[in-house]
């Protein structure tokens, strides 16, 4: 293992890091498997990042630094570069294998200027471009407004906290496992504006995106609905992606969420599949909070039509242990 401290101070010194270990697996000073233990101190670290390297990852806060006080922070979105591997904060491309990242922020600031006809508002601060790797996010903290997170491949964010207002987590990932997550609906800057936080292209009868015991939370709309997820709209029995995935397993969320969680868009997108134990829109164990605090069991009769409620006996064998639910994970050798 090769290990780095870094400093807000230092200009670009994440990136530095980076460049670093790429020119020491170049030179032959380290191989390429070695693993790569970064330590962020305390401060804001205003760089656009990049990571491709085979070596597995762990890039972490110093010990005792609170998430919110380490944190990379810049602006990049589609209108500054095409494509969503070049409009993150942070990307994670193709090439890594196992990364870790833990306990501090990472936010893309960019404040909606252009109409989404235009493209230009979508701004992740997280990408993991990645089918065959394994990102794993610890006590994160993620903020941007349209599409905060997005991933590939397969996911598992612990204890985290996601913020944004449209399709704020998204992506064609197998398996991409939130759990004790806090998924917050922010206030939209163009105002009263529906929200929605997934969009869902998971791959071909894979899991897709599966939250568990987390709560959601939002900042109410007057004059818009919010919902949980909204279809991709071009997912198909035998396309290799763009299923409509997404489980909620003994989560809470707020009754700021419109009761139908999910939407077709008054029809204009198809839903693919229906939900089932294993694929489409599902859920088991979901409870409302209130505006006063309390919570309560859901009632799920006013779901959307295609979403699905899954048994005692379905839970118990796909989701009640977490180990089950990461099984198909590549594992580090």
């Amino acid at each position: 293992m090769i290990e780095l401290t870094v400093n807000s101070n230092a200009p670009a010194a994440i990136s530095n890091a980076f460049r670093k270990i790429s020119d020491m697996v170049k030179s032959g000073a380290i191989e390429n498997n070695t693993l790569v233990h970064i330590v962020l101190g305390k401060g804001v670290y205003s760089e656009l990042l990049s990571y491709n390297l085979t070596n597995p990852l762990i890039m972490e806060a110093a010990q005792g630094i609170p998430r919110e006080n380490c944190v990379i922070r810049a602006e990049n979105c589609e209108a500054f570069h095409k494509d969503t591997e070049n409009r993150s904060v942070f990307v994670i491309g193709p090439n890594a294998t196992f990364v870790t990242l833990k306990g501090f922020t990472i936010q893309n600031t960019h404040v909606k200027t252009l109409s989404d006809e235009k493209l230009g508002n979508q701004a992740e601060a997280l990408c993991f471009h990645n089918y065959r790797g394994v990102l794993t996010a610890e006590n994160m903290a993620f903020f941007s407004h349209q599409d905060t997170i997005h991933v590939k491949g397969f996911s598992h964010f612990k204890n985290c906290y996601v913020e944004g207002d449209v399709d704020f987590i998204w992506g064609y990932c197998d398996t991409s496992l939130f759990e004790d997550c806090t998924i917050h609906t922010t206030q939209d800057n163009r105002g009263d504006c529906t929200a929605y936080v997934l969009q869902s292209r998971a791959l071909n009868r894979r899991r897709g995106f599966i939250f568990k015991n987390c709560e959601f939370t939002a900042f109410p709309r007057e004059n818009a609905k919010i919902y949980i997820a909204r279809s991709a709209g071009t997912g198909k029995i035998d396309s290799k992606d763009r299923w409509d995935s997404v489980a909620l397993i003994n989560c809470t969320v707020s009754d700021s969420y419109a009761p139908e969680f999910f939407t077709d868009e008054d029809g204009t997108r198809e839903v693919f599949p229906k939900g089932s134990a294993l694929v489409g829109w599902r859920e088991y164990g979901t409870k409302t909070r209130k505006a006063d605090g309390s919570v309560v069991a859901s009632d799920t009769s006013k779901r959307y039509k295609m979403a699905y409620v899954m048994s005692d006996e379905e839970y118990k064998m796909n989701y009640e242990s977490t180990e089950t639910i990461l099984r198909d994970f590549p594992k580090s050798k």
